[in-house]
């Protein structure tokens, strides 16, 4: 099998971070786990007592078999970008990872060995692709807003992975790159594959995704509610994909992890509620943009990556609280940027002890 250094370098740094912050958790300022004081008006209270909600206590859920979680991903989509999906577009389930495990699987299963990305991808997607045996090389050694980012694509058909947003650094993929990617889709019949986990948060109240524009039986979209509204104690994530791989996919995903819980199955009608709820939508991106702003203003982050969408941002602390831990450019495969970090929003709010903010 191929090694990538680099790569290696980069799951074991994760790694380490993780017995780092056996310790250190509350100075974690980097942290993918949300302090989200807006839950309960976001979700509503019945959720505390979730097992109420379920009649039928004697099977496994699979949401395959939940009509309410799939039409309502489909009408979603079409309120939001105008996009008519069938079911068998969608795969629905408990978490995002487990949908990056049984891509993989479909892509080494299809025969794919030699594919491309865009940087950055997600650590342990590098570490499923790699125990896979499938080599993925980069079309670029820059991120989509460094100065002289270019992307050439292949003259061939093959397969694109890529993330949008680029998560760490709230940052979009702009709308011409998704189109000449579009473009190049057609004209070559690639696969695309968009991790889009963080999508659905844009602080400008733009509704749709420009990733929408990409062929939908050419195209397998990562959306993860669970990431979208800071909730991740609660599971739920869909693909959508071309109808053509639906069975194959769902197999593979299933078998990967099991059925559902009742908890998992209420949270997901609820958060499709939420995101189709444009007031629900902003109370959510205001209050990141509050505590964005707030930092900016007491002087306590700098930045020249101004972050559009999410709760992440890259920035330098200027004021760094004793025994702080932070994700540096190394953890998302960027070089340069000397001091930047990646900044959770909610985590910096309690660090900075800024409850005043809300």
């Amino acid at each position: 099998m191929k090694r990538h250094p680099e790569l290696a370098a980069l799951v074991e740094r994760h790694q380490q971070l993780e017995t780092t912050l056996e310790t250190r958790r509350s100075r974690f300022i980097s942290d993918w786990n949300c302090d989200n004081p807006l839950i309960e008006p976001l979700l509503g209270a019945e959720l505390l007592n979730l097992a109420s909600n379920r009649q039928s206590t004697d099977s496994y859920i699979y949401f395959d078999e939940e009509p309410a979680v799939l039409d309502g991903i489909t009408r979603f989509h079409l309120t939001r970008e105008g996009i008519e999906l069938s079911r068998t577009n969608v795969l629905a389930g408990p978490g995002s990872s487990s949908f990056l495990a049984a891509f993989s699987i479909w892509l080494r299963r299809s025969g794919y060995t030699e594919i491309y990305y865009q940087p950055p991808l997600y650590h342990n997607f590098h570490y499923l692709l790699e125990s896979l045996d499938i080599n993925v090389s980069p079309l670029t050694n820059k991120h989509i807003f460094e100065p002289g980012y270019t992307m050439k694509l292949p003259a061939r058909r093959t397969v694109l992975l890529m993330c949008d947003p680029v998560w760490y650094a709230g940052k979009r993929v702009p709308k011409e790159q998704i189109a000449a990617i579009a473009e190049w889709q057609q004209a070559t019949r690639s696969l695309v594959f968009i991790d889009g986990s963080f999508q659905y948060m844009q602080w400008d109240g733009i509704k749709d995704e420009k990733t929408a524009m990409l062929d939908p039986e050419l195209t397998f979209r990562l959306i993860c509610p669970a990431k979208t509204l800071a909730v991740p104690f609660f599971r739920f994530a869909y693909l959508l994909h071309p109808g053509e791989t639906h069975q194959e996919l769902m197999f593979l995903y299933e078998s990967i992890v099991g059925g559902a819980s009742a908890s998992d199955l209420v949270f997901a009608q609820r958060a499709l509620q939420v995101l189709n709820n444009d007031s629900l939508n902003r109370m959510l991106t205001d209050f990141y943009v509050k505590i964005y702003h707030a930092l900016i203003g007491r002087d306590l982050i700098r930045t020249d990556i101004a972050p559009e969408c999410g709760y992440f941002v890259f920035a330098v602390p200027t004021n760094r609280p004793a025994n702080m831990v932070t994700m540096d450019g190394s953890y998302f495969e960027l070089k340069g940027h000397t001091g930047y970090c990646r900044i959770n929003l909610m985590a910096a709010r309690r660090i900075y002890g800024l409850e005043d903010v809300s």
